[in-house]
């Protein structure tokens, strides 16, 4: 259910527009005989968070300047030029006549222009305080889905700075997941965990270039984790090819190929010479490669090598199923559309089931949209196909909206319908909200370039409506001349073990 307006007094209250009313008029007799200064800079606050749309936090700013100018100043110097106003009017309406009062009303501020800056240390920080109740308050009064969008501010701004900085350096490590881009609204770092990796992703898009960049993202994090990869190359992708060695050769990672080319990564990493090779075609041991925790490139070129590639993942996984270890690694599949559904399909449920989820990219919208409903996290950028877009936004979920805005942002016109409402929703609530998507249609064909929505189903639910793609830069790996020997006190690992290190 959203969030509904709710009022601090509630509506049911008798008089409540005169208790309201009068509160008003306590508040700023208050103000104006102990806090002249604080409820003009509290105004001003909250005009600007108004203006603005910055959210509350940026208040802590101004409430800051003012604790640091009273400790400057001294706290008894600053207390004691906040209470020299409100003494000054105090002290005039006490001795003051009625009738003069009434001839001279302004009299009690005389030397105004004295004593109210003297209240700038103090009036900050409760200034900044009552502004936020201002706001918080206005937050309560309003519907969930009629609170305006907050606006990137100067802290948005220095977090999107620093992420993009890190990111595109090579972190692509969090702490439970993968580094994908930052969210410009905020500046917070977009990531998707290893759970909700599990089932599947599916990356989709109408540009094959974002595509591939974004699942290499993944596969460059798989491989700083020491996940064990293997790539189902269809066709002879010279790019591709270029980009998983320069990972591998990157992180220090065994490359083994199934054309028998040299295994990139491994004299450093081993301890060999240069000259040693794979093994190649059908000899290449997938069980190997996750014991080892390396990577692996599988040509499949054409549908003999596509059914041979699927019966040995299949055999992988019953292995591993029947001798109880998660695979803890990925399958990348660069263009989803060149394999056949059935076999995607069976890909997707035995990779999830031993620990070998699928990483599907997929720019054909017919193999988008089969794969959409069996993976279990999605990634979508800039689409052109309109069905297509209704069938991932629908993957986003539902929320709850007013029938009129609903139909509003939809582009459709609401005709108030008169004793209708939706079925299966309480009494309280039929009248007026009506389930929508919650990442429209439109939002996925406008999508600028780099910017994706991202939505997760396992274990719980999430939505990220817009972010934008960070490519991450390979670190520089200094490879080891042919022949030498590893460093002492560093013996290189045995086959079979697993590899330890840094993420």
């Amino acid at each position: 259910m959203p969030r509904r307006a709710r009022q601090l007094i509630p509506a049911g209250v008798p008089r409540r527009g005169e208790l309201i009313a009068a509160g008003l008029v306590l508040i700023v007799l208050a103000h104006l005989l102990l806090a002249q200064l604080t409820i003009v800079l509290a105004l001003a606050f909250a005009a600007a968070g108004k203006v603005t749309r910055w959210r509350l936090y940026w208040l802590l700013t101004p409430a800051l300047a003012g604790l640091a100018w009273t400790l400057a100043a001294g706290p008894g110097e600053a207390l004691a030029g906040f209470a020299a106003g409100p003494s000054s009017v105090l002290g005039h309406l006490a001795g003051a006549r009625a009738a003069e009062d009434a001839a001279r009303p302004l009299a009690a501020f005389a030397g105004i222009g004295g004593w109210l800056p003297r209240q700038f240390p103090v009036a900050l920080p409760l200034a900044a305080a009552e502004a936020a109740l201002i706001g918080w308050l206005g937050w309560l009064h309003t519907d969930e889905w009629a609170v305006p969008p907050p606006r990137p501010g100067a802290v948005a701004a220095l977090r999107t700075a620093r992420a993009t900085r890190r990111i595109r350096a090579g972190a692509v490590l969090t702490r439970d997941g993968v580094a994908l881009g930052i969210m410009p609204s905020t500046g917070a770092v977009t990531r998707l965990t290893w759970p909700e990796i599990s089932r599947g992703v599916l990356v989709a898009g109408a540009d094959a270039r974002e595509v591939t960049f974004t699942c290499l993202q993944f596969v460059h994090a798989a491989v700083r984790r020491r996940k064990p990869v293997i790539v189902l190359a269809c066709g002879r992708d010279a790019g591709l090819a270029h980009a998983l060695a320069a990972t591998c050769a990157a992180t220090g990672t065994p490359l083994r190929r199934d054309d028998g080319s040299p295994a990139a990564g491994a004299s450093r990493l081993w301890g060999r010479t240069g000259q040693a090779r794979e093994p190649s075609g059908a000899d290449l041991d997938l069980v190997r490669v996750v014991s080892e925790r390396s990577a692996a490139l599988v040509r499949v070129e054409s549908p003999e090598s596509v059914a041979r590639a699927a019966s040995r993942l299949t055999a992988l996984g019953a292995t591993l199923r029947r001798i109880g270890v998660d695979g803890d690694g990925l399958v990348w599949v660069p263009s989803a559309e060149r394999l056949p559904a059935q076999v995607l399909a069976a890909l997707v449920s035995d990779g999830a089931a031993a620990g070998l989820p699928v990483l599907a990219g997929a720019v054909s919208p017919e193999a988008a949209g089969q794969l959409a409903g069996l993976v279990g996290a999605l990634l979508v950028h800039r689409l052109t196909d309109r069905d297509l877009a209704d069938r991932l936004a629908a993957r986003a979920g539902t929320r709850l909206l007013p029938a009129a805005v609903a139909a509003a942002r939809a582009g459709q016109r609401f005709p108030a319908p008169a004793g209708q409402s939706p079925a299966g929703q309480p009494a309280e609530t039929q009248a007026f909200l009506t389930p929508c998507p919650a990442i429209a249609p439109q939002a996925l064909l406008s999508l600028r370039p780099a910017e994706f929505v991202l939505v997760a189903s396992v274990p719980r639910r999430r939505v990220i409506a817009q972010s934008r793609l960070v490519p991450a830069r390979l670190p520089r790996g200094k490879e080891r001349p042919p022949g030498e020997e590893a460093p002492r006190g560093k013996e290189p690992p045995r086959h079979g073990e697993p590899r330890g290190g840094r993420a």
